[in-house]
This record gives C-alpha cells, structure tokens and sequence, in this order.
C-alpha cells in the first residue's frame, strides 16, 4: 500500500459543470490519470482532452510520460475537453496570511515595477527577465490578464530609453513568486485553459450538461453530447454555433430563430479594432493562425508572429516563410500589403 504522503489529489473540471477530484499515485503515469477521468465519467479516454494551464496532456497506448513530466502536482487543477462525433441527423479573521518568498527565491533592492515599493521590509523577487516585483503585485497583475482573457503572462516593464520588455513568463514562474495559494491556484490554472480554449481553440460548452466539447470534424454544425446522450438514453444533438438544441433534421440548419449559423470566432477576427504596425495602418489587431486556427492578438512592434503551434507568419499579409526560413514581405519591420479579414478558420478549412 502506497503511503499516504506518496497519494495526490487532483482537481478535475469540465464534466456537466462541475469538479472531481482523482486520488492518484503522484509517480502516475498520464494514461493512469485519464483513465480514471474515464472511470469517473464514463467516456471513453481517448474522446478526452486533458489540459493543464496551457499544456496538453495526451493519451496514447505508447505513452511513458508521467504527471511531474508537465509539472502537475498535488491539488493541481486540471481541465477535461470532451471531443464530439458529428451528428447524422464563525466569525474569524479570513483575510490570508502575508505572501513569503521561498528562501532559495532570488530578491533584489529594485522598487516594484508597477506599485514602486521600496521598503527594505517588503521582499521583491527578481523576475527571469531581470525586473522586480512583490508577491502580491504579481497576483494582482495576472489576474488582471486572466479578466482580460489572456493566457499569455507578460513583463510589463517600461524603459524609458529601451521600451516595453514584454518578456514571457511562464505560469510555472508566476505560480512559485506570485506565491499562489492554493484558491488562487485553481482560479489561475482554470482560468488559463478556459482562455486559452475558448479563444484560440474554437471550444464551447454543451448546453445541456455544459462540459467543454471540440469537434472531431471541424466543419460538424449538428454535434452530439455523449454524457448527455449515455444519461438520456436517446442520442443528443446540438447546433455548435448557437449552442441549442437541434431541431429538425439535416446537417446544415439547425432550425432555431436568430441562429447566425457561424463560428464566434470569425465574429472576433469581423469585429476586432484596427492597428497601425510597422508604418501599415488598419491592419486588422486580431488574426487566426494559418495552420492551426489560434486567433493572435497583436501587441507591438514586430509584424513577423510565432504561433503555439510553431508555424510563423506575417501579421499583416499572413504570408509564411520559405523552407529557408524567409520572408516574402521583407523584413520584420518592411511594409507590406494588408491581407483581408480572414473569413474561415484556418485549421476547420
């Protein structure tokens, strides 16, 4: 019998709305961890997607990774996608404890970037980009992306002759020097998959049991629900677009008033401001990626963009670069010919 210390508990959301916590081994490997999902909701694992924050988990017979290879550990919060066939037809004192930096954590004297403390009393960690921050300040500027619906964290740092830094920081590192308790956890890591998912992944919840669905077939608009189809005992189908129940046979409408019959996404690419970048005005400030259909916010400077999923491409004219690795529009900074509101998503074509 493992001992107890060895047993974790994992938070695991997505299924009809709700979260279950697994009690697994914390040397399980990933298709120890799925099955038990399996187990739980009785779908079977590989029309699961696992994620953590941002990272896939995959299920594969083949597959030898364990949790801790993507950094999951105990109380960690997981989310479940499920991936849909096509339809044919006491009064106390509650405030928390202060936020300490763990010993081995590299501070500096260097005020706080956004809140400019200085106090010799309150510790700044040293980020990996080299700027400084408190605990708290760091919390609070995260969750701040996360309300804005990004999944991205970014070294807002200001310099006054250099610029913006906009150096990446992992979630792993905000985690560890923003001190997160454990609430604050489950609110990021929760909240970093729903964006992620929501915006660059075409993800939506089933109406009924409101799980996170994905398509198998991208161009499916009648779906059907397996939780709600094995609950009912009778198949369930719902229009992917407005997200109501199907009515009526066919594939193509699903027979509800007011149904635009169109992916949200292509809404967000229609409807999304207008920039000027690298001298080039009204360029569109959103694009979906030409390979997997991410949609991109652009932020500053630089017109050349690298994906999640590796492809490059040009922010402006969506032109990839050659098998050498460059570009037909010029350089980073060269201006070239706006390439009209994207229409279709990409990887759904």
């Amino acid at each position: 019998m493992p001992e107890e210390k060895d047993i974790w508990q994992i938070f695991v959301r997505g299924i009809r709305g709700g979260t279950d916590i697994v009690r697994i081994h914390k040397d399980a490997k990933v298709n120890e961890l799925i099955n038990k999902i399996s187990e739980l909701n009785g779908i079977p694992p590989d029309t699961q997607r696992l994620l953590f924050a941002c990272t896939q988990l995959v299920y594969d017979d083949t597959e030898t990774k364990c949790l801790s290879d993507y950094k999951v550990k105990d109380h960690s919060n997981l989310t479940v996608v499920m991936r849909l066939k096509g339809g044919s037809d006491i009064l106390e004192d509650l405030s928390p404890p202060p936020k300490q930096l763990d010993e081995d954590v590299e501070t500096t004297e260097a005020p706080d970037m956004i809140s400019w403390e200085d106090g010799p009393y309150t510790p700044r960690a040293k980020m990996s980009c080299g700027h400084a921050i408190t605990p708290d300040t760091l919390t609070t500027f995260c969750e701040s992306l996360l309300t804005a619906g990004k999944y991205v964290f970014k070294c807002p740092y200001i310099d006054p002759i250099e610029g913006k830094c906009r150096k990446e920081w992992p979630y792993l590192e905000v985690r560890r020097l923003a001190v997160l308790t454990a609430d604050e956890r489950k609110q990021f890591e929760t909240k970093i998959s729903d964006n992620y998912l929501r915006k660059g992944r075409g993800i939506q919840d089933c109406p009924k049991c409101h799980s996170f669905c994905g398509r198998i077939n991208k161009k499916d608009k009648r779906v059907v629900c397996p939780l709600c189809s094995a609950s009912d005992g009778v198949e369930f189908h719902f229009c992917w677009h407005c997200l109501h129940k199907w009515v009526g046979g066919g594939t193509e409408t699903c027979g509800n008033d007011n149904c635009s019959g169109e992916d949200p996404r292509l809404k967000i690419l229609r409807d999304c401001t207008k920039k000027t970048i690298v001298s080039v005005q009204d360029c569109p400030a959103v694009r979906a990626c030409p390979k997997c259909g991410m949609l991109i916010e652009h932020e500053k400077d630089c017109k050349h963009m690298t994906c999640v999923c590796g492809q490059k491409f040009c922010f402006i004219c969506l032109k990839k670069p050659d098998q050498y690795g460059s570009y037909q529009c010029g350089s980073y900074n060269s201006p070239c010919e706006i390439a009209d509101v994207q229409k279709t998503i990409p990887a759904d074509d």
